[in-house]
């Protein structure tokens, strides 16, 4: 294959027009610039919840700046270095957050399209045994990485995830390689059996049981170490409050909420329960979660239930805005588009 190295070129690209509305757009692409390389995409994975909220323009730490490419995850080789980039090589598998380029559609944060330029600090190896499906979801194991790393104590003792989502998957396999006994609460029953496949040593269905009593069931003991929330809202938290020993119980958010108050912060202070929040992405931890792919200690692949060309993108946002069906992860095949 050829490269255009010299020279702006079309790309194709996934574009949020307006709201509720994903179309498949070309747009140019100029060459790298300083501090930047150009990664040809062969696989990006939707974040169905972070994107699904832009979609709507519920995302309340920034406003949809509509058109613009979604995405911040996506695996390929560099085609193209900037003029004052060094360590890296064209030809080099990577993992890259985003994309930049200027124009009249604007990146947020620009990963689902074909080709696309990327600075050098949002760049990242992939290393060997980690295929691009995996590694184009780094970015959300990443957060179930960070989120299973914040808990203080590991006795081997229990570890509560809560919500069966993508985040909520990559959690438990996290938290079940620093050494967790792991229970999955969700509703959706293809999602359990998909968390008890990958790394959950029992899921409960809080529409179908009382989640206090199942964990009492199935654990033995009356408190857990630790709930990882990816739900985030004052009803489940009053659901798994119970469970956490008061002085020494951890609660860590790992999702997103649109609503300013999503948690009763007195229950936390009269129960003396830790609360650690977390977001976005670092490269330790980033690096890390590759890491624990390359041990086949966290998998993303798994979890995908729609690995689909490109071009039916749009119907996957439509997909997610009505759950017309069940899902979880959701993968672009770029490999079949034009450079």
């Amino acid at each position: 294959m050829t490269y255009k190295t010299d020279m702006s070129a079309d790309t194709k690209a996934v574009v949020f027009t307006e709201l509720e509305k994903a179309v498949i757009q070309t747009i140019e692409m100029l060459p790298p610039g300083p501090s930047e390389v150009q990664v040809r995409t062969t696989m990006s994975t939707i974040s169905t919840g972070t994107e699904g909220w832009i979609y709507r323009n519920l995302f309340t730490w920034a406003s949809t700046p509509f058109p613009c490419v979604p995405g911040y995850q996506r695996a390929g080789r560099i085609v193209a270095i900037g003029p004052d980039v060094q360590g890296w090589h064209v030809g080099e598998r990577v993992m890259a957050v985003g994309g930049v380029w200027e124009g009249t559609i604007r990146s947020f944060w620009g990963a689902h399209l074909a080709s696309a330029n990327t600075l050098v600090a949002h760049l990242f190896r992939i290393p060997d045994g980690v295929d691009d499906v995996d590694a184009s979801g780094a970015v959300v194991a990443q957060v179930g990485y960070n989120a299973a790393q914040r808990v203080t104590m590991n006795d081997g003792g229990w570890a509560l995830v809560y919500g069966d989502g993508i985040i909520g998957q990559c959690a438990v396999q996290a938290a079940r390689a620093r050494g967790f006994k792991v229970i999955l609460v969700g509703h959706h029953p293809e999602r359990l059996d998909l968390g008890a496949r990958h790394g959950a040593d029992f899921v409960i269905n809080n529409h179908h049981e009382t989640v206090v009593a199942a964990v009492h069931r199935c654990t033995g003991s009356k408190t857990v170490a630790a709930v990882l929330d990816s739900v985030q809202g004052e009803t489940v938290q009053r659901e798994y409050l119970p469970l956490l020993e008061r002085g020494r119980g951890q609660i860590v958010y790992c999702g997103f909420s649109p609503e300013r108050t999503w948690a009763d912060m007195a229950l936390l202070q009269q129960n003396e329960i830790t609360t650690h929040f977390v977001a976005g992405w670092t490269r330790l931890r980033m690096e890390a979660t590759l890491a624990l792919m390359a041990a086949d200690k966290i998998r993303v692949r798994p979890l995908i239930t729609h690995q689909v060309p490109f071009h039916r993108a749009p119907e996957m946002y439509d997909l997610m805005l009505r759950k017309s069906g069940p899902f979880l992860g959701i993968t672009l095949d770029w490999t079949g588009a034009d450079a």
